[in-house]
């Protein structure tokens, strides 16, 4: 998803829990975060601009 063509604001930085891979334990990773024009919120996690779902463990650094 590209920032400029689904008109996200950035809405600062915070931390999310996330997996890195390669068999890697969950770890704490800072994320930029956005916010849509229907108010709902996005990070960029690993270069892709995803949904922030319930599943998330999100704490904002702002």
């Amino acid at each position: 998803m590209n920032v400029e063509k689904s008109q996200l604001r950035p809405a600062g930085k915070g931390f999310v829990l996330a997996a890195i891979g390669d068999g890697l334990p969950t770890m704490r990773r800072l994320v930029e975060a956005y916010t849509g024009k229907n108010n709902k919120k996005y990070i960029k996690l690993d270069g892709e601009i995803t949904p922030l779902l319930p599943s998330h463990l999100y704490m904002s650094g702002n």
